[in-house]
């Protein structure tokens, strides 16, 4: 019985040894979009999807992923972030809203 404890532990410190975690602050490269009115912005995705750092008219924040019925929606305050496919719309930040974008 000891012996298949003893085994088990090994196992385990083992597997243990070989997982792999992403740092907590680590980001995706940027995604740069091109908006009508020639407006572009950019945003990176970190947390696994969780957060998004978006870069626009001057200003970066980090939005939380909020609920949404189609798409990717983040928001913080009064900025947002709406993304679906290739296409996204954002509102909140300087010389926005930043409306009919694609992703480059």
């Amino acid at each position: 019985m000891r012996r298949v404890l003893v085994f088990f532990a090994v196992l385990a410190v083992t597997l243990a040894g070989c997982a792999t975690v992403a740092p907590m602050d680590s980001t995706d490269a940027p995604i740069r979009y091109s908006c009508k009115a020639g407006k572009r912005f950019t945003s990176a995705y970190a947390l696994q999807g969780k957060t998004v750092v978006v870069t626009a008219g001057g200003a970066t924040r980090t939005l939380k992923l909020a609920r949404s019925a189609s798409g990717a929606r983040y928001a913080a305050g009064d900025a947002e972030l709406w993304s679906k496919g290739s296409n996204a719309i954002l509102k909140g930040f300087p010389g926005g809203p930043y409306a009919d974008c694609r992703s480059q």
